[in-house]
This record gives C-alpha cells, sequence and structure tokens, in this order.
C-alpha cells in the first residue's frame, strides 16, 4: 500500500476514534480534547488519563454490553432462541457478513484500538514526565495501564483470533491480531501468535513488577500509612474496582490458559491459586445474594457504568410476547442447565434459584438488572473477572495432575453455590471435565466468557447449538473490519 493511502487510512481512522497522534490530543471521554502536552503536565492529568481509559471501556461496543452479555454471550448460546429481525439475530447465527453483524462486530475493533491508542498516548507521555509523579504514583498508573493495554489485546485476538492453540502448533507462525504498543501514524505490522504472546507476557510482567506498589498487594513492608499521604485525594480508593495487582495475575492466568500446553497450564495454576489465596476478593455469602446478586465480593475488576440501568435492562424481560431482542433463558434451557431433576444439584443452587427470575415466557438472568434498591451493592458495577473463574482454572490444571484436588476446588463453588450433592471422589478425568463445563455454563451466564471457554478448548459442539452447526472456525473466528484487510493489508 502507498504511503500516502496509508495515511489517508489513519487519518479515517483517527477521525473516527478521536485520537489524533499528529496534534498530540487525548479522548479521555469527557466530550473535549486536550492537548497532551497540557494534559500530561501534572500528575492529575495522567490520573485523568487512567480513568479516561477506564470510562472508554464501559462503551456498549465494550464491556458495558457486547463484550459481556451482549454479542459474546450470545454467540455461546445461553439464551433462548433469536428469530426474525431481532438485533442479534445474526450473530445468534452466526451469520458475521450481514451489515447487521458487521456494524457490531467492527464497532468491537475500533473501539478497542481507541482505547488502546488513548493507553499507549498515556504511557508514550508517563516516562517522559516521570519526575513530576510521586513514585507510587507513577508506578501504579502504569502498572494499570500495561495490564489494561494486555487485557484488549487479549480480548481481540480472543474475539478475532484462533482457538484451541494447544492442539494447533501450526498457529505459532501465523499472522495474529496487531499488537499496538506505538502511539504513532505508522500502521502497526501484525506478528505471529508466538510474537504476540511474548508482547503480551512482557506487558503482563511490567505490571505485575509495578503493581506491587499497590495498596491491594499484600505487602508486609509498606504498612496502610505508607499511602496515606499520595492517596489523600482517595485515588485509590475501591482499588477492586480498577486493574489492581491481583487482576493482572487473573488476566496472566487467562492467557497462559489460552495458550495451553502443560508449562503454561501449570503456570496459570500458580497465578489463579495465589489469587484465591491472597486476594481481598471472597467467595459470596449465600445470605447475602438477594440484595448482592452481582456478587460484588467476588469481583477481581469491575467497571462502573454510568447509566447501566438504561443500557440492560430493556432485554431482561420475559413477560410479553411481543417484545423483540429481550434476552432470557426458556424454562427447558434452565431445567437442563442447572440439572433441576437432581434436587440437590438444581433446586439448591442459587444460581437457579435467586439469580434467575421466572417469567411469563422464562426465566429471565438478573445478576445485572438494575434495581433502584439502594441496598445493592452491584448498582452501575459490570464485573469483567470473578474469583470463581480462578478456582475453575486451577481445577482445570489438577484434572490431569491431582483428580482429587481438581474435585475440591469445583465442589468449593459448588458447595458456595447451594449444591448439596458432592462431585464423588471416583469421578474420572473424563466426567470431572463434564463437570467443569457444567459449571461454565452455570457460573457465566451474562458475563461473556463461554463462548471463549468453548473456543479454548475447541469443542465441535455444545448445548444450544443447532444439530445443523459444527462449531469450527467459521463459527469461531470472527472477522477482521473490511477495511483493514482492504487498506491495511491485514491477514486473518
Amino acid at each position: 500500500m502507498t504511503s500516502k493511502l496509508k495515511n489517508i487510512t489513519f487519518a479515517l481512522f483517527m477521525l473516527l476514534s478521536i485520537s489524533s497522534c499528529k496534534k498530540g490530543w487525548l479522548d479521555v471521554n469527557s466530550g473535549t480534547e486536550i492537548n497532551s502536552d497540557t494534559q500530561f503536565s501534572s500528575e492529575s492529568g495522567f490520573k485523568d488519563a487512567l480513568m479516561g481509559v477506564y470510562i472508554g471501556m464501559t462503551d456498549p461496543a465494550l464491556y458495558s454490553k457486547d463484550m459481556t452479555w451482549g454479542l459474546v454471550d450470545i454467540l455461546s448460546h445461553q439464551y433462548r432462541p433469536l428469530t426474525g429481525n431481532e438485533q442479534y439475530v445474526d450473530i445468534y447465527n452466526y451469520s458475521y457478513k450481514t451489515l447487521k453483524a458487521t456494524a457490531r462486530i467492527d464497532a468491537v475493533w475500533n473501539k478497542s484500538y481507541n482505547t488502546i491508542a488513548n493507553i499507549n498516548n498515556a504511557l508514550l507521555n508517563i516516562d517522559k514526565n516521570k519526575a513530576k509523579l510521586d513514585p507510587i504514583n507513577y508506578a501504579i498508573i502504569k502498572g494499570e495501564l500495561l495490564g489494561l493495554r494486555a487485557f484488549l489485546h487479549f480480548d481481540l485476538m480472543r474475539v478475532y483470533g484462533y482457538g484451541n492453540i494447544a492442539n494447533r502448533p501450526e498457529l505459532a507462525g501465523k499472522l495474529a491480531i496487531p499488537y499496538v504498543t506505538d502511539f504513532k501514524k505508522e500502521i502497526t505490522p501484525q506478528l505471529s501468535y508466538s510474537q504476540t504472546f511474548d508482547l503480551l507476557y512482557k506487558d503482563i510482567n511490567e505490571a505485575v513488577a509495578l503493581l506491587k506498589e499497590d495498596p491491594i498487594y499484600n505487602n508486609p513492608k509498606k504498612p496502610t500509612s505508607y499511602y496515606v499521604n499520595v492517596n489523600r485525594d482517595g485515588f485509590y480508593n475501591k482499588r477492586e474496582q480498577r486493574l489492581n495487582y491481583y487482576a493482572v495475575k487473573a488476566l496472566q492466568a487467562r492467557i497462559l490458559l489460552w495458550q495451553g500446553g502443560s508449562t503454561n497450564v501449570a503456570n496459570a495454576a500458580l497465578a489463579a491459586e495465589e489469587v484465591i489465596k491472597d486476594s481481598p476478593a471472597k467467595l459470596t455469602n449465600s445470605a447475602s445474594v438477594a440484595t448482592n446478586p452481582s456478587l460484588y465480593t467476588e469481583h477481581l475488576f469491575n467497571l462502573n457504568v454510568t447509566g447501566f440501568l438504561n443500557i440492560i435492562n430493556t432485554y431482561l424481560k420475559a413477560n410479553d410476547a411481543s417484545l423483540t431482542n429481550t434476552l432470557y433463558l426458556t424454562n427447558t434451557q434452565a431445567q437442563s442447565t442447572f440439572e433441576t431433576a437432581n434436587a440437590n444439584i438444581g433446586l439448591s443452587d442459587f444460581r437457579y434459584n435467586t439469580l434467575l427470575s421466572a417469567q411469563t415466557l422464562g426465566m429471565v438472568p438478573i445478576k445485572y438488572f438494575q434495581s433502584l434498591a439502594s441496598s445493592d451493592v452491584g448498582r452501575n458495577i459490570m464485573p469483567l473477572m470473578k474469583l470463581p473463574e480462578m478456582y475453575y482454572i486451577a481445577a482445570e490444571y489438577y484434572i490431569a495432575t491431582n483428580p482429587g484436588k481438581a474435585i475440591e476446588y469445583l465442589d468449593k463453588i459448588r458447595e458456595n453455590r447451594g449444591i448439596v450433592q458432592p462431585i464423588p471422589t471416583n469421578t474420572n478425568v473424563e466426567q470431572i471435565k463434564t463437570e467443569l463445563d457444567k459449571e461454565y455454563q452455570k457460573e457465566f451466564i451474562m458475563d461473556g466468557q463461554l463462548f471463549f471457554y468453548y473456543k479454548r478448548l475447541g469443542k465441535t459442539t455444545y448445548p444450544g447449538l443447532a444439530s445443523t452447526i459444527v462449531a469450527n472456525d467459521k463459527v469461531y473466528l470472527l472477522p477482521y473490519p473490511a477495511t483493514e484487510i482492504e487498506f491495511g493489508n491485514r491477514v486473518q
């Protein structure tokens, strides 16, 4: 592609993303553009930039909708079948090339890279202006930015890249999604999957090292008083809502598990077990579920979504057949998923008897339904990583090496959820894998993780999938935007 055409393509992209490198603008989602030199002339400018990244991630194209309970959850067929002209019907049918589907799929790509551009601009300036920041602020802000860059790139890989990587060695040299670490005009070249994982780990490892300054990190050498002065503006309050040290370790576990291989899976389990043991996140008290349906105490990383009620509530209805675009489970789906035929498994599980609401047409998931009750601690909150996932990651590793330990991890969640009947200790490896499948299906309704679980394992069938559909790369690989292929010479 000619240099002139590259510049035109870049200019169009930056116009759409409101983040121009040439003029040094940074989009902090405030409706205005602030010159980078002014923005980063003080410590508060870096704090504002970091908060702007989190706000950008709450866009409905990303984590307040399509990258959680919307597009990616619909791909896993967790909800009732979609038909007719409903918004997500083409996504549900894996018809990715229609105008309706393309608009949503492209929006995920564009908004993600827009947010990454803002991260890169902040990272570029934080090293240039290091002397202007308190050392603690420098370490924590930079650590979060690096972790967020890895988080967004990894999710782009999970959406637009190949799955089942460990069992497909030919993919190691294949080109992956572009991993953008610069804030400049030139188009970032694609690298191989192997090289892209190296960049993910580079960002993760640096973030982990920097975030040992995080007040949430269990460091006996640094008592609470160490942070009092630097936190006089309250910037480090509610660390559980940010990509803190333990959230980055959870992300590290996800990435290692996705790449796969015995060493990576073992290291994923180590990272997951550190989070289980040391993070402030705790499994919920079942008595509080009715007033805490999002299970806030289990969140490792979440976003505060302004106006979340207006984004989500209209979809969570099953009382009127004339309503379209609603997302609920049919009664048959819910009963099958939660195994209600066995009273000691399904009927006692609060994920079934409390977090699903029985309505006329079916069962509505209400974990993130926005009530007006002041007692709801999860109001306007969308979790992106939660503690049970760490138990499942550890269990998956131990299935092959210590099946009894795997059962212990699974039963810890099952028992907490109210399941009375434990997994028999003599359960064989394949049956334990089936129990893990069931837990993902029960636990991650509305969380956007089940489709990625199926994709990572390369499952060719899964519940809700029509008998005529085989889950392969045609299902699992969402297409790059056409402009990326035409003008950016991208290869998928």
